[in-house]
């Protein structure tokens, strides 16, 4: 569950605040944010996908999972469920390059 109040953002999982797990990735070191792309709501997006389906998985998908998720959150109130977190990620691929690195990568050419 996420609130805003003010200026003032606390995000829980079971009333019990969300670890930022800057120890994977630090994004944002002012805390959680959403309803926009940019590092606070990544940094929420890698915490809540670590919490829900492990390291691995976050570090992989918490771009994807921001863009579609965290950033069209615009309420001061809001709570995802753990199915709601999975269909997010159905179908989404990470791919750590360039879109030109993979056309290249695709059509055989050296980069």
């Amino acid at each position: 569950m996420g609130i805003r109040q003010g200026e003032v953002t606390s995000v829980t999982v079971d009333g019990v605040p969300l670890a930022p797990r800057l120890d994977l990735r630090a994004l944002s070191e002012d805390g959680f944010e959403w309803g926009y792309v940019g590092s606070g709501p990544y940094q929420l997006a890698l915490a809540i996908l670590a919490h829900e389906l492990g390291e691995e998985r976050a570090l992989g998908n918490y771009r994807s999972f921001c863009e579609v998720s965290i950033a069209r959150l615009k309420q001061d109130h809001w709570v995802l469920e753990g199915d709601q977190i999975e269909m997010s990620l159905q179908g989404v691929v990470e791919v750590d390059m360039t879109l030109e690195q993979l056309l290249n990568k695709v059509r055989g050419v050296s980069s």
